[in-house]
């Protein structure tokens, strides 16, 4: 009876242990494949400018230019823009 006992918690033990190595290779094989998507999916740097008007960071690409006394000035929108030099007059 005692010996029984003995096997069957030792193969209770081994089938844990199968389950807990499948999941842990499961999980890491994940994890790489996560990984490779992150690294797929970062984007090319690409420089921030200052809004001078709202304070916010805007890509140079979808900046909204404007030269003023010859200087460059970057912009969120088109109506931060015209706040600006309405404020400025």
């Amino acid at each position: 009876m005692l010996i029984r006992l003995i096997i069957i918690l030792i193969l209770i033990y081994l089938l844990y242990r199968i389950i807990k190595l499948f999941h842990r290779s499961r999980t890491a094989s994940v994890s790489s494949q996560q990984i490779k998507k992150v690294k797929n999916m970062t984007p090319v740097g690409e420089d921030l400018v200052e809004d001078p008007h709202c304070h916010t960071y805007v890509p140079v690409s979808q900046a909204y230019r404007k030269e003023i006394g010859g200087k460059s000035y970057y912009f969120c929108s088109k109506e931060c823009y015209e706040t600006y030099v309405s404020e400025k007059k």
